[in-house]
């Protein structure tokens, strides 16, 4: 027999749609759930990037205000940067000191990464929880405990400092080393070892090697936190010891001019030239993870 017309194909939805296929209507809803998202994530970015679009245009000004958007372009103010004393004397102590705290942080990084990674199982996360401490402890805090610490220690300022710096920047190289090493398999350590190889030659030609891109993403990220660190230096900071950031601060007490936006864009370059380098090495991810 033949069946009725009205009835319903097994293949057919009974609102006139095939099986298998999406309706107009979600298609639609789709569409605009990606294109709300879309609004959404360029809104965000353009909140977070908007202060320093502003910062960068406002050290093109060619006048003496800062102003947005500026009247003009100029590199007036780049310039009074390179010729300011002060200003290139404390940029190449803050180079310095991030350079020193940066590679103390990594060795000492390495080490506490190492043990944490190879030595502790169980307590492990502890290990970890303890390493990252100096993360969760506002750096104004571990600045008054330095301070304290002078006046009981005869400790010069300058190793003080540098101690600080180094606090900071310490968790950021354990995590970034560790993160490294998790990567490394640990049967080519046992098997070096078996074959007579001492520990600390395991390390120089088999480890280090392995997680050297690791290490260096680390020592780099370290020095970018050096570099901006201002509640150490503005503590522990003594007569010839003067940090960009102080500088800048000090500057900003009696003038307010665009040279300030001036330096404040070469740090920002600095800085995204030297992610651009974690990044290409390990990526920034694997870095942050704490």
């Amino acid at each position: 027999m033949r069946s009725n017309a009205s009835e319903t194909m097994p293949g057919d939805d009974r609102r006139g749609y095939t099986k298998g296929t999406i309706s107009q209507p979600t298609m639609e809803f789709g569409y605009l759930r990606r294109v709300s998202m879309g609004i959404l994530v360029t809104a965000i970015y353009v909140f977070l990037l908007s202060p320093i679009i502003i910062v960068v245009f406002t050290s093109f000004n060619p006048t003496t205000a800062n102003t947005f958007p500026p009247s003009g372009f100029s590199l007036r103010w780049y310039g009074a940067f390179f010729e300011s004393s002060g200003f290139t004397s404390a940029f190449q102590f803050s180079l310095w000191l991030g350079l020193i705290a940066a590679v103390a942080a990594t060795v000492i990084g390495f080490f506490t990464a190492y043990g944490i990674t190879r030595f502790l199982t169980k307590k492990r996360e502890l290990g970890q929880s303890l390493a990252m401490l100096p993360v969760m402890i506002p750096h104004i805090l571990i600045s008054i405990s330095l301070l304290l610490l002078l006046t009981v220690l005869p400790i010069p300022e300058m190793t003080a400092l540098i101690v600080g710096h180094t606090i900071i920047c310490l968790p950021f190289t354990i995590a970034g080393i560790t993160a490294s090493l998790e990567g490394v398999d640990k049967q080519l350590e046992l098997a070096a070892l078996t074959l007579g190889a001492s520990r600390f030659r395991v390390l120089v030609e088999i480890v280090i090697p392995l997680i050297a891109p690791g290490m260096l993403s680390a020592l780099i990220f370290a020095f970018i936190i050096s570099f901006g660190d201002v509640y150490i230096a503005l503590f522990l900071s003594g007569p010839g010891m003067t940090t960009l950031p102080i500088e800048i601060f000090s500057y900003m007490q009696w003038e307010s001019t665009p040279v300030i936006a001036a330096i404040t864009t070469l740090q920002i370059l600095m800085i995204v030239v030297l992610g651009l380098v974690i990044e290409r090495l390990v990526g920034l991810r694997k870095i942050m993870r704490v």
